[in-house]
């Protein structure tokens, strides 16, 4: 009888798992997307049928079948996916970036799930999470801002092009002072990324048969991750290509005050005493999560006296991040710790 009552409860929490997974609805617009296959959750983050999520965007969607790729396009932005990557590839006229998802693209039943938020983004698209009905509801937020580009070219003294840099970055629409603040901000640091990256380059010792095959290149690219009517969080992906296996990415994440247009640090937005122990402790409960994502000793390297780390803002949670390098390997870079509203709810000074 026991066996039986066991039994009988281990198939009772499978269906209520099962229902949750299928209660999930993704919202444009504020009309349901009627999806064939239901979002579904997995390792805690929501995904969804990518060839149809991505044509309700307006995208078209294609599939390579030797490599398992999915393939959606949308005017100049192409974005694919191969099975079981957590890598997200983004290209945007001549500039490509790749994005870190927090668990692989997967196949179920013949379709392609990826993670929802990874995909938004890069679509240029954000969504708010209502956890109390599992719903998804997609914003655009084209509408907030204008895409701008820094651009510069250098070349040798045979006049041939030997470095060139695309950097695209988001101006705030509106004329209030702090609107022009934060995006002074932005472009300080773009035109200062630039001139930086760019007086590394010596043009007349780059050999110009290997430019040829791999040219050296400098981008950016951005997302708007969070956005209320209060505050801003926003990235700054940069990849500088110099020759070799793959270029070096750094990240550059901003989060701003849009009443003020001040810049918010981690103390202004969590009200404890001791903020640096708070993430240190978040990053190690991660590392011991998912060692296989974290170089041997990373553990250590958090509680080093050169450990540095940045954070953005997503609807209900905070992330905080490395540079490539420092704690993970190159294919795990930017890995993601979570600190969720529901861990902070108490500390909160801020709505997110």
């Amino acid at each position: 009888m026991k066996k039986i009552f066991a039994i009988t409860f281990i198939c009772s929490i499978l269906s209520i798992s099962t229902v949750f997974a299928k209660n999930i609805t993704v919202l444009l617009n504020n009309t349901a997307i009627a999806y064939t296959q239901q979002p579904m959750l997995k390792n805690n983050t929501t995904c969804v049928p990518m060839k149809q999520t991505a044509e309700a965007l307006g995208a078209t969607v294609s599939w390579n079948v030797p490599t398992k790729t999915a393939i959606a396009r949308k005017e100049n932005i192409i974005v694919s996916v191969c099975e079981n990557s957590k890598t997200l590839i983004i290209t945007k006229g001549e500039t490509t970036n790749r994005i870190t998802m927090p668990t692989p693209a997967y196949i179920e039943n013949g379709t392609m799930f990826v993670p929802l938020r990874p995909l938004l983004n890069a679509f240029e698209t954000n969504m708010t999470w209502d956890s109390s009905t599992n719903t998804a509801k997609i914003e655009n937020t084209n509408s907030f801002f204008t895409e701008k580009i820094e651009q510069k070219t250098l070349k040798n003294k045979d006049d041939i092009i030997v470095w060139e840099a695309k950097l695209y970055y988001p101006e705030l629409k509106g004329e209030s002072e702090a609107i022009s603040k934060i995006n002074q901000v932005i472009l300080n640091d773009i035109q200062s990324s630039l001139s930086a990256m760019g007086n590394e380059i010596a043009p007349d010792d780059i050999n110009t048969d290997l430019y040829n095959m791999l040219p050296y290149t400098l981008d950016c690219t951005y997302n708007i991750t969070y956005l209320d009517e209060n505050t801003i969080s926003l990235l700054l992906d940069y990849y500088e290509f110099t020759g070799g296996a793959h270029g070096m990415p750094y990240r550059q994440a901003y989060t701003f005050d849009l009443k003020t247009g001040n810049q918010l640090q981690l103390k202004d937005i969590l009200n404890v005493e001791n903020v640096e122990k708070k993430t240190k402790n978040a990053f190690k409960n991660n590392i011991t999560q998912y060692p296989e994502s974290y170089f041997n000793g990373a553990t250590e390297t958090v509680d080093s006296e050169y450990f540095e780390y940045d954070f953005y803002i997503q609807p209900n949670e905070i992330i905080l991040f490395t540079q490539a390098y420092l704690l993970e390997p190159y294919a795990n870079h930017f890995q993601p710790t979570i600190i969720s509203k529901s861990e902070i709810q108490n500390i909160l000074n801020i709505n997110i």
